[in-house]
């Protein structure tokens, strides 16, 4: 990959929510501990293969003359910043980092991954990772301390501070270079988000991406801890705790309940208590509501 801006420094990173593996990109060895040499091909290469895999994916690349994001270095974090949100997500696991551009997408490249970033449309952060071969560590995402994240039960991921939601994580996707879907899935600990990404029998470059997204205006229903314990023992007791609600569009979201339900005990812990988050739309709620957790 040829880039038209590089800054190279030592970082230590965690993130990654874009995942892509490549095929080597030489036949030299690389030296553990230093970013992999490019590929012999044209400036715009890996903006081409990230284009070309969410084409297969969700049917439209980030546009050409999309903003490109900016990693910063926060201590021994590169960080970027999710649009429209002050929250800062770390790129990475390596110490020695090269920070570059491709296109419209924003690199970070390390000893094994090449991480890229951009901005598909207003309001939404894509994260990439890009591995020139299957890893045994699953590239990763650190959200800011403080951050808490909900992994729902349809594969998405909500994201709040503990008093407000901040936004919501589309359910992982993943692709090989044929355009084969690949089974791929989220683990988080803490406020870090993890994708797997199973490559058996795909072709090289894989990519595996969610995207962040932030959303208003909205409606809000915050449970207190009663209302939340009671909401998450079944559908018929959570829609009963909504019916209830003095929030007049309260009643819309007993559709939010099957994924209520999905939480656990465990993820209430520690004074936690049910939100939702519920996009307004002409009329009344969009449709879109994101179940999440606040101190209660």
């Amino acid at each position: 990959m040829n880039y038209t801006r590089k800054t190279h420094i030592g970082a230590a990173t965690t993130l990654a929510i874009v995942t892509m593996l490549l095929t080597p990109f030489s036949a030299s060895a690389t030296s553990l501990g230093s970013p992999p040499p490019p590929p012999e091909s044209g400036p715009e290469s890996l903006a081409t293969i990230l284009e070309d895999a969410e084409m297969a994916a969700v049917g439209e690349a980030t546009p050409a003359d999309a903003e490109v994001p900016t990693p910063t270095v926060e201590g021994s974090a590169v960080t970027v910043e999710l649009a429209a949100s002050d929250v800062g997500v770390a790129l990475g696991s390596s110490t020695d980092v090269t920070i570059s551009e491709s296109g419209q997408y924003a690199t970070v490249e390390d000893a094994s991954v090449t991480y890229a970033v951009s901005h598909p449309e207003e309001g939404s952060t894509r994260f990439a990772a890009i591995l020139d071969a299957p890893v045994k560590e699953q590239p990763q995402w650190t959200f800011d301390e403080g951050t808490q994240l909900l992994l729902l039960d349809n594969g998405t991921v909500s994201i709040s501070d503990g008093e407000n939601f901040i936004g919501g994580i589309d359910a992982p996707w993943a692709v090989d270079a044929e355009g084969r879907t690949l089974s791929t899935h989220y683990e988080i600990a803490g406020s870090t988000l993890r994708q797997v990404v199973d490559t058996t029998g795909a072709t090289f470059p894989v990519v595996a991406d969610p995207t962040v997204n932030f959303y208003g205006p909205y409606i809000q229903v915050h449970l207190n801890r009663s209302e939340s314990l009671a909401a998450i023992s079944g559908f018929s007791a959570c829609a009963a705790v909504l019916n209830k609600s003095k929030v007049s569009y309260a009643k819309l979201l007993q559709v939010a309940c099957a994924t209520v339900v999905a939480i656990s005990g465990t993820q209430l812990a520690g004074g936690n208590c049910v939100s939702i988050h519920d996009v307004v739309g002409v009329g009344g709620p969009a449709g879109i509501w994101w179940p999440w957790i606040h101190k209660c």
